[in-house]
């Protein structure tokens, strides 16, 4: 079994994890230490990390310590080829049995936090992302990661905004896990696919900024012609529009999926 521990010199920094990660078979890829004023807030706060082995991950979380607010972890300097993302309160994700996500050696990661003080006093922390990794023999599907939604958003002041997005599915894949996620003047968050012409809602809850939760479910099969919606409700409480961004006073609306075979191809237009 290839562990990550030792990689951490490249670019992560040591001590980021739990007590007992380690034990658990939990390792830290990661890290990054963060200091911040009170009211302060960064949305570009990036640690790369140059891979030295090959790892094969079965699991994957979050180091988040208060002011975490959001964190991507993606192949290369920019956020644009993403391979996980949690936001506040975010639970760990176990992959099923026979998948995986392979990190090759040679694979320069960006980790990119989101930090936000929004108490009275300094704040500092160490944030970063932890893996369970597996044995590579045991992988016969390799996961990707997906993030349907609108990114074209204009909230007006002082009212209720619902926003919906549809991707039609280009080549057939299976759905595992869902991680919805707005910003903080999100109140309601549903995802829909239909598969064959029939119908399934993967979520439909209130949408807590607080507790951004990962939800696995059974492995679901899709082929073309299959859709993936993405419905999305605001309340904009403030006294401008607010648009798309990565700041947590902005906004976004994405069912970010799980899926296999991770070809790294996206197989959803939208």
């Amino acid at each position: 079994m290839v562990l990550v521990a030792g990689l951490l010199g490249c670019g992560g920094e040591p001590g980021a994890t739990p007590d007992d990660a380690t034990a658990s078979g939990w390792q830290p890829l990661v890290t990054k230490s963060w200091t911040l004023p009170p009211g302060g807030e960064r949305t570009s706060d990036i640690q790369l990390l140059d891979l030295e082995q090959d790892i094969m991950v079965g699991g994957i979380r979050p180091i988040a310590p208060l002011g975490t607010h959001h964190t991507l972890l993606a192949r290369g300097a920019s956020n644009t080829n993403i391979i996980y993302a949690s936001g506040v309160g975010t639970n760990e994700l176990v992959f099923p049995p026979g998948t995986g996500l392979r990190l090759k050696a040679g694979t320069l990661l960006g980790l990119q936090l989101h930090i936000f003080n929004n108490s009275d006093a300094d704040l500092a922390g160490l944030s970063g992302v932890e893996v369970l990794p597996v044995a590579p023999d045991t992988v016969t599907n390799e996961v990707d990661l997906f993030l349907p939604g609108p990114s074209d958003l204009v909230l007006p002041p002082q009212e209720t905004t619902t926003v919906v997005a549809t991707c039609t599915v280009r080549t057939p894949q299976t759905l595992f896990a869902l991680f919805p996620h707005m910003h903080q003047l999100g109140t309601h968050f549903k995802t829909t696919v239909s598969v064959g012409g029939a119908l399934q809602v993967l979520h439909d809850q209130p949408y807590e900024f607080e507790h951004q939760a990962f939800i696995a479910f059974e492995p679901l099969a899709l082929a073309a012609g299959d859709t993936i919606t993405t419905e999305c409700t605001w309340n904009n409480t403030t006294a401008q529009a607010v648009t798309y961004g990565e700041s947590s006073t902005t906004e976004m609306c994405y069912s970010i999926l799980y899926r296999f075979p991770g070809d790294g191809v996206e197989f959803c237009s939208q």
